[in-house]
């Protein structure tokens, strides 16, 4: 019982205190506080509140003692946004975001429930309150803010003038036809309420943009536009290129004028075109097209970067004057869609490309072909090469340039297929046209339709043939020569009925439109030999024509055959039926001249319209006088006799050939060959003939007696009997050491049976058979191993009948006396007593 009553007053006792310290507790939190309580958690934020600040008045062991309200201050934010307790750092931190720690613009009405800091700045509180906000926004709109932001409605009340849609200058917001992209919700887009309602944040985001003006892409490189724009890429998805105003690249001679700058028009990061060039997105107030220039019937917003295309007003390709009733594809005459809508639109096709392997030639041949406007001129069937690289024409193992200027020199526009002005581009129309101007000198135009152009207007670049020279610069050394038309045949007209004053210097043989197949051929053809590169040259090389004084007659140099095929080869240009040049092609006339340089060694300025040619020039590719570099460049085995004893401009300048040439006048080559209309067939013969029982021997004997150049060096026997017919069959050979050439007696030609002439011993181009070299430009005397002797070996054609005596014989072929078999039997020695 006592146990009992003890634990009852035990209880009891427990019970009361708890009563009493229950009250005592509840009396307290009814109590006003004197501060606010650092033990709720508002000081995670309210810094200051913490009692040994607030009540006491001080700092602790730890901390400093704070008396400024921090609450609202970012580094506050950060403190449980850093990862702590929420992770915000790559949304928020990491990129841009809406400004802070500065005062909003002096032109913005900021409602009152977005408070500012004691300093007038935007800090994180003035759209953000960590307290309570009504309910009715729904938590998923309000992530603590102090509006509700449904459809970007918070951003529209600060940013008012950025809203209302076209009507006030500015973007389109709310439901669309268009449907917003998937890749623009990818990178964070919003969307508002309802079928494709853009929105602010359709575009921009407050937190986390790494791109300028807090956009969910960058609009720098137009990206952002085309995400939804598609349709106004330049390209296709494929690749290919639209007809439209080019973005994202940096312009070339337009310079974008700093009105227009200052009006709101930016470039991309490296100067490029963008959008935004012409199209300001907020606050435009002149077009509903967000244009930041209006538009007008003159072009005037093309014509403000585009100035130097403003003199296509007076012209012809001003559709005003030529074509007033002609409709753009946009259903629009120039009237009503301006100077520049008949051919260009900025985000759509103007006319139905035409033909043209290249986009810029497409252009030009929307209108220049049957049925349209411009039918009465379209370029003819054969004309000027186009879609080609100019510098990857030439082959530099052949002498023959077409393109004469450097690559970066070129001042010649180049494009590339997207229609770019391109260093390493094609030739198109507008590489020698500018369709804006109607001729290079003047500003001045021509609207006259029956007005037709000519080599200094017709919307050329450079007047003609300057023009030409711009790449084919090598050309014009011709001017002043023999083939100036203008001062050798003033009066001659080419292939359309042209005088050359009417056609210019190079037109009165190249006609760009309307020239005939080969090398716009602007000459008629008097001679289908089946191979063009030589009727070129026949059609004023004929006896009718204006250069019937130098025409090519027989026993000229061969033309029409391959090198390859006489075992030659050569860098000199050979070219196929059709006149192009070809590593299988033959040999023509452009072979060995170039017709376009009258002296291969230098540039003549002056007038040489009258001088008479020698191997020195005559339009020869190279020189051939004093060393025969032409010659040699097929024949490099005959060439060894430069400078020797049968190098006549060293041994005998004075001598002459038939032809009344001097050795220097004629080239080493030309004292016993004559290139055009010799007299002989055989080898061309530039000499007489003297004696001989064969032709081979007669030629050598010109020279070789009592009357020639060579009359110290007359052999006392010179002939084999000629009652032998000997075979050098296994010795015909080129080449090899026992090399042993007969001659037909009457032709010259290789044989392998006939007799021997003085070319079977002897290679009368080279001075000694043991060395491939030229000579020393000295009259040097011969011995037994040299003398123009061919390689002696023990292999001899006369072993084949002289035996052991065969070397002997070899060696005094020209002593009547010591050639000839002394002793019938074998040589006995005598003996001395």
């Amino acid at each position: 019982m006592k146990i009992v009553d003890i634990t009852l007053s035990i209880f009891s006792l427990i019970a009361f205190s708890l009563v009493l310290h229950l009250d005592n507790s509840y009396a307290e939190q009814v109590q006003a506080p004197r501060n606010p309580d650092s033990a709720k958690e508002c000081a995670i934020c309210h810094y200051n509140w913490i009692d040994t600040f607030y009540i006491d008045g001080r700092g602790s062991d730890l901390v400093e003692y704070q008396t400024e309200k921090v609450a609202a201050k970012p580094e506050i934010c950060f403190s449980c946004h850093d990862g702590s307790v929420v992770d915000s750092r790559a949304r928020v931190y990491n990129d841009l975001r809406h400004k802070i720690n500065k005062p909003p613009p002096a032109n913005m009405n900021i409602p009152k429930i977005f408070p500012m800091d004691k300093d007038g700045n935007m800090q994180c509180s003035t759209c953000h309150t960590a307290h309570g906000v009504a309910s009715e926004m729904g938590i998923e709109k309000t992530i603590f803010i102090r509006a509700s932001n449904k459809d970007s409605g918070m951003c529209r009340m600060c940013h008012a003038d950025k809203d209302g849609g076209p009507k006030f200058g500015n973007h389109p917001v709310g439901p669309s036809e268009m449907k917003i992209p998937q890749q623009l919700l990818d990178y964070g887009a919003v969307v508002g309420e309802g079928k494709n309602n853009i929105i602010c944040e359709t575009c921009h985001t407050v937190h986390g943009s790494p791109n300028e003006s807090f956009l969910i892409e960058s609009a720098r490189n137009s990206r952002m536009c085309l995400e939804c724009h598609a349709d106004k890429n330049i390209f296709t998805p494929e690749g290919k290129r639209n007809h439209f105003h080019v973005i994202n690249a940096v312009p070339g001679k337009v310079k974008i004028p700093a009105d227009l700058i200052n009006k709101g028009a930016k470039l991309g990061p490296n100067g490029e075109i963008i959008c935004q060039t012409c199209h300001k997105i907020h606050n435009s107030t002149i077009e509903t097209n967000l244009l930041l220039i209006k538009k007008d019937d003159k072009s005037g917003l093309c014509l403000t970067c585009h100035t130097d295309k403003q003199y296509l007003a007076n012209t012809k390709h001003n559709l005003n004057h030529s074509a007033p009733d002609e409709k753009n594809l946009e259903g629009k005459t120039v009237k009503e869609g301006g100077l520049c809508s008949p051919c260009h639109l900025p985000h759509k096709e103007a006319r139905q490309a035409g033909e043209g392997s290249d986009f810029t030639t497409q252009l030009c041949m929307s209108c220049h072909k049957k049925g349209n406007i411009a039918e009465k001129a379209i370029p003819a069937d054969y004309k000027h090469p186009v879609d080609v690289n100019p510098f990857a024409i030439d082959n530099p193992d052949i002498l023959l340039t077409t393109i004469g200027v450097k690559k970066e020199e070129l001042k010649l526009p180049l494009f590339n297929k997207y229609g770019a002005q391109d260093i390493n581009g094609t030739v198109t129309c507008a590489t020698c046209h500018d369709p804006h101007r109607w001729r290079s000198d003047s500003t001045e135009g021509e609207i006259n339709k029956d007005v037709k152009g000519d080599h200094t207007t017709s919307f050329l670049r450079r007047s003609s043939p300057e023009l030409c020279s711009e790449c084919h610069n090598t050309k014009f050394a011709i001017a002043n020569s023999k083939h100036d038309i203008e001062k050798v045949a003033p009066e001659e007209k080419n292939y359309i009925d042209q005088t050359i004053a009417e056609s210019g210097l190079c037109g009165v043989c190249h006609i760009i439109h309307g020239g005939q197949e080969s090398y716009l051929w602007g000459r008629k053809m008097t001679t289908k030999s089946g191979f063009v590169a030589m009727d070129l040259c026949t059609s004023c090389h004929n006896d009718k024509g204006m250069a019937s004084k130098k025409v090519i007659k027989e026993h000229s140099h061969p033309v029409n055959v391959s090198p390859s095929e006489k075992r030659l080869s050569t860098t000199l240009p050979l070219f196929d039926k059709n006149g192009k040049v070809s590593k299988e092609g033959v040999m023509a006339c452009q072979t060995c001249h170039d017709p376009h340089r009258w002296d291969p060694a230098k540039i003549i300025k002056e007038d040489h319209s009258r001088d008479e040619g020698n191997s020195q020039n005559s339009f020869l590719r190279l020189e051939n006088s004093p060393s025969p570099k032409l010659c040699e460049n097929c024949h490099r085995e005959q060439a060894y006799v430069e400078k020797t004893d049968h190098d006549l401009i060293v041994t005998a300048p004075t001598e002459k050939n038939i032809a009344g040439q001097t050795p220097s006048e004629s080239g080493t080559c030309g004292v016993c060959h004559l290139v055009h209309n010799g007299k002989n067939k055989v080898k061309l013969w530039a000499q007489g003939f003297g004696d001989g029982a064969s032709i081979m021997d007669m030629m050598c004997n010109t020279c070789h007696s009592d009357g020639g150049v060579a009359k110290a060096k007359i052999p006392q026997i010179d002939t084999h009997p000629d009652d032998m017919l000997i075979t050098n069959a296994g010795r015909d050979i080129k080449g090899s050491p026992n090399f042993f050439p007969i001659f037909d007696k009457g032709t010259g030609n290789s044989s392998t049976v006939g007799n021997i002439s003085c070319a079977s011993c002897h290679a009368v181009h080279q001075w000694d058979p043991r060395f491939f070299v030229k000579g020393k430009g000295a009259n040097i005397e011969g011995t037994s191993t040299d003398s123009f002797l061919r390689h002696q070996t023990y292999d001899l054609l006369c072993v084949d009948c002289h035996g052991l005596d065969a070397l002997f014989r070899f060696k005094y072929y020209h002593d009547p006396e010591d050639r000839v078999e002394k002793a019938t039997g074998p040589v006995i020695p005598s003996i001395s007593r």
